[in-house]
């Protein structure tokens, strides 16, 4: 399969990435996923569309993995949604990209594949009775299954392109070690925010906007109408229903008769009691959805139509999450003022409008300096380039802004420098290929026609 490679475009495509990878790393594709219409599958990628049980199993796989770390995933449902969606669009986008290139994985790689897959195995061989079992207690057929296995085994085979592509040089090994490994002294400041400061307001905007993300019961409101048989006659009750059904359908019911009582009108929950309405009809009405808007029952004594209006959710009292809300303000405000602080050149103001901390370091490598100040990887030729005697610009950390005086440097010790060469190129060439391969996703991603149904990232 691989031979295909050097004569296509993929060497042409691999080279282009890994230069403007390493050359313009500041620059970034942006994608804007462009949502139009509605998708009956999970998404549509380039007009091609994503089955619901690729979702599903995507979703399911990422649910477990978090479980089996003993993670409550109950918070975290939309997030894992949305990386599972994110993760079906990529394999699609990099599947097709292989489709027009002829490196797919083969039928014969697929069938290889699953019979080597230990949990379809009974004593060591291939049980097909088993194999079955497991795929349909995960919703799938043995097809879709199949469908899933070849496009996850083309996607792995063109990130084995990709990382073959990746190359870490001595000169780099050299100089990252020594990056980490070199001793500095000197004084530290730290310039961090002041404490944002969380009105009352703020918390109950919070939580009238994110009352979902609290939810404790899924419902619905709901109108439901009597026309009452003993009190109208059987024939024009009937006709006053047909009537009243009619224009529910249509959406035109606007004037309601005098005849016509009005018995409930408010949300329905799944433990909501109506002692005014026949259990038979509250059933019928409690299968209303946005597909299935109005219902018509009949008992013996009256007909009632049912009207779905809007999907509704039972929330946390704010009493009770208060606290939680208070705190996610403030870490989201105090961020806000860190991005506001990392956008700001005048010293002067930062000093004067901030919160300052001073200190000391002794011999600390440059590695335990960085990790201790959460400074970014892009600012860490500001502290590597000082002379002594010299202070850095103001330094973007992860708390605020840092100001670094250099008053002592040490040389690492060499025999230290060749032991950690051993086990630092892998680390280098794997956050190059992590860099790499996201800008080849944003690439096609750039380029690509996506659409996205919606209501799976919604929990609907």
């Amino acid at each position: 399969m691989f031979t295909k490679i050097s004569g296509s475009k993929w060497k042409n495509i691999v080279l282009f990435i890994t230069v403007f990878t390493f050359v313009a790393t500041s620059l970034v594709a942006v994608l804007v996923y462009k949502f139009s219409g509605e998708v009956s599958g999970a998404a549509e990628v380039n007009g091609k569309e994503i089955p619901i049980y690729e979702f599903n199993y995507t979703y399911e796989m990422m649910a477990r993995n978090l479980q089996n770390q003993n993670i409550d995933i109950t918070a975290f449902k939309k997030e894992i949604a949305k990386q599972a969606m994110d993760t079906i669009i990529e394999n699609e986008l990099i599947y097709q990209q292989a489709e027009k290139e002829g490196l797919l994985a083969t039928k014969e790689q697929v069938k290889e594949e699953i019979l080597n897959i230990p949990a379809f195995q009974s004593n060591g061989k291939f049980d097909k009775n088993l194999y079955l079992q497991i795929v349909n207690s995960l919703g799938l057929t043995p097809e879709a299954f199949e469908n899933l296995i070849q496009k996850q085994l083309t996607v792995n085979h063109v990130k084995a392109i990709l990382l073959s592509s990746v190359y870490v040089s001595d000169e780099e090994i050299e100089t990252f070690t020594k990056k980490q490994l070199t001793k500095i002294s000197g004084d530290v400041t730290l310039i961090k925010p002041k404490e944002p400061v969380i009105s009352e307001q703020m918390i109950k905007d919070y939580y009238e906007k994110h009352k979902n993300d609290y939810a404790t019961q899924q419902g619905k409101k709901v109108e439901i109408y009597k026309i009452d048989i003993n009190k109208l006659g059987q024939e024009k009750a009937e006709n006053l229903a047909k009537d009243l059904f009619t224009k529910a359908k249509s959406g035109s019911l606007t004037n309601v008769p005098p005849e016509v009582e009005k018995v409930f009108d408010g949300e329905l929950y799944q433990d909501t009691k109506l002692e005014n309405v026949p259990s038979e009809v509250l059933s019928e009405v409690e299968s209303l959805s946005k597909d299935k808007k109005v219902s018509f029952s009949k008992t013996p004594s009256a007909y009632y139509i049912g009207i779905y209006k809007e999907d509704v959710v039972k929330s946390k009292p704010i009493e009770e999450i208060k606290s939680e809300i208070t705190q996610k303000l403030k870490r989201e405000e105090y961020q806000k003022a860190v991005e506001n602080l990392h956008k700001t050149t005048d010293i002067t103001a930062l000093l004067n409008n901030n919160n300052v901390e001073k200190s000391t370091i002794s011999d600390m490598t440059i590695q335990e300096f960085v990790v201790k100040y959460g400074i970014k990887s892009n600012e860490l030729n500001n502290i590597t380039n000082l002379k002594v005697g010299q202070t850095s610009k103001p330094i973007s950390t992860d708390e605020g802004v840092l100001i670094f005086k250099l008053s002592q440097i040490t040389e690492p010790d060499k025999d230290k420098m060749e032991e950690m060469k051993k086990s630092i190129e892998p680390l280098i060439k794997t956050q190059k290929f992590a860099d790499l391969y996201q800008m080849y996703i944003d690439n096609l991603k750039k380029k690509a026609n996506i659409k996205i149904n919606k209501r799976l990232l919604e929990g609907e």
